[in-house]
């Protein structure tokens, strides 16, 4: 009995240390580092930046889902319920003709998630299917937007069964559904970042600027160690997304960052540089400044004088038990009332008289995955627009700077389905210009629902500028150029020397 009570105890021990938001205690803790960075610390000396980024793949990709996948489980679910959900259970199979079936159906063609129809053995999987060895797996009924597949036992997939099905649905579902195959949230993030490395390169103290792509981590090391070795002083972390989070920023990314330090230092015997963490964005009122012009240059005038309208200040949201321990909650409550009055102004500035100002998450806010409903969805702020009587209603995205699989399919089927004019998940027109917002209406009573969209291609030098701005809040302030002074005889100044910088050794950012 003393042996179950002790072995009861230390698998009760271990449960509770896995599970902490930093993991191991032996770990380092990325949000605690965050938290206690003394107000107006700086850079000091030689300076890297890498800026952490969630990129999507532009055409589908199975590492970007593998990846994916592996740190979703990892971050937000449980040890060791992750690793059983991990496992790979078989051959996992969609019907491509048919991809966002919900109920049983007889397949016209089967694929598994590397497009093959045919199995190693010659066999089509949909004969397989004839003779009886293929299932049909229903979707989960916890996972809003969830779809049906098919699952051979008869051998293993070669990823875990959570990878498999998620690279079907984007295999199957997403990417044909866009035009020419293509996603631009790849290419507008990194568009960003390139215009706020073009900026912060004029920094006397920075050395460069690199990409740390959080799903591809062999890239994301190679460009770290890159800049490792121009032997600085200071490492500045920052984010490409606006508010940050433990799921993203402190339980993921930055402790991988800081882990590949330290063994870079271990490696080379050099010091490790100072770690230094960059604000988010949203906490800057050039952020608000940013999503006020893009509001004013899509919202609608009111049909009519004493109209009313409804705005949404939309998040891409959180699991209400992830809520719990997640300083998500209180970043983006922050950001939410930084950005609400200024969006709202631009409503009122638009002859929009009587208006009312709500915060809403675009996802986990359903009944499927909030069956309590604890949290406010943006369709549930829609209907209440309806139900106010409101001409508008209209959801500005402020968690996302570029179209992705989430805005485009996902959260719009959570925002959209049932509303005249949209079918489950449909993506955009043919025609659409991606260097311009993609903006969304459909009616839903006698109101206009509308959704913003992200701000485009044509803006990611204003979003890079913010971007900027935000890590320069770290670094050590320029002085003003002295005053030219006249040369000896009275005539024009002579030319200053310039000194050689730290940038002048800098090496391309490798995204």
């Amino acid at each position: 009995m003393a042996g179950a009570v002790l072995g009861a105890g230390f698998a009760g021990l271990l449960l509770f240390l896995m599970n902490q938001p930093r993991g191991w205690p032996f770990h380092w803790d990325a949000w605690e580092a965050v938290r206690d960075q003394p107000p107006g610390t700086r850079a000091q000396g030689r300076t890297g930046v890498v800026v952490v980024a969630l990129l999507q793949p532009s055409r589908f990709d199975t590492a970007f889902t593998e990846n994916f996948i592996a740190k979703l489980f990892d971050v937000a679910v449980p040890w060791p319920i992750n690793r059983i959900a991990l496992r790979d259970r078989g051959v996992a199979l969609i019907d491509p003709t048919r991809p966002d079936a919900t109920q049983p159906f007889v397949p016209r063609v089967l694929m598994a998630f590397d497009g093959r129809t045919v199995d190693w053995d010659g066999i089509p999987f949909v004969e397989k299917h004839r003779r009886g060895l293929v299932e049909w797996v229903p979707p989960s009924e916890r996972t809003a937007g969830d779809v049906g597949t098919f699952l051979y036992r008869g051998r293993k997939g070669g990823s875990p069964s959570p990878a498999q099905r998620a690279m079907l649905k984007a295999r199957a579902l997403y990417y044909p559904r866009l035009p020419g195959g293509y996603l631009p949230q790849r290419d507008q993030t990194l568009a960003m970042i390139a215009a706020a490395r073009r900026q912060l390169l004029a920094h006397p103290q920075v050395v460069d600027v690199a990409v740390f792509d959080a799903f591809a981590p062999l890239q994301a090391e190679r460009a770290l160690v890159a800049l490792l070795d121009q032997r600085l002083d200071t490492l500045v972390l920052a984010s490409a997304l606006p508010i940050h989070s433990a799921f993203e920023e402190y339980r993921a990314a930055y402790p991988r960052v800081k882990a590949i330090v330290d063994a870079w230092a271990r490696r080379t015997g050099r010091p490790a540089p100072r770690l230094v963490f960059a604000p988010q964005m949203a906490d800057l009122e050039a952020y608000a400044a940013f999503w006020a012009r893009h509001l004013a240059a899509v919202a609608p005038p009111p049909p009519s004088p004493g109209a009313g309208a409804t705005l949404v200040v939309t998040l891409h949201g959180l699991p209400v038990a992830q809520r719990r321990r997640d300083p998500w909650v209180e970043n983006s409550g922050r950001a939410a009332t930084l950005l609400a009055p200024a969006l709202a102004d631009v409503l009122r500035a638009r002859a929009w008289a009587r208006l009312t100002v709500v915060t809403a998450q675009e996802a986990f806010a359903d009944r499927a995955e909030d069956p309590a409903n604890q949290l406010r969805s943006v369709r549930e702020a829609f209907e209440e627009a309806a139900r106010r009587g409101d001409a508008l209603a209209i959801a500005v995205p402020v968690e996302f700077l570029a179209e992705n699989t989430d805005t485009i399919f996902l959260h719009s089927l959570l925002m959209f389905e049932g509303l005249e004019g949209y079918r489950r998940f449909m993506g955009p027109l043919a025609d659409v210009d991606w260097r311009r917002p993609w903006v969304r209406r459909f009616r839903l009573g006698p109101t206009q629902v509308v959704f913003a969209g992200t701000p485009g291609g044509d803006r990611q030098a204003e979003a890079g500028a913010v971007l900027a701005e935000a890590i320069g809040r770290v670094l050590a302030p320029v002085p003003p150029p002295p005053p030219a002074r006249p040369d000896a005889t009275g005539g024009r100044p002579a030319p200053a020397a310039s000194a050689p910088t730290a940038r002048q050794t800098a090496v391309p950012a490798t995204p």
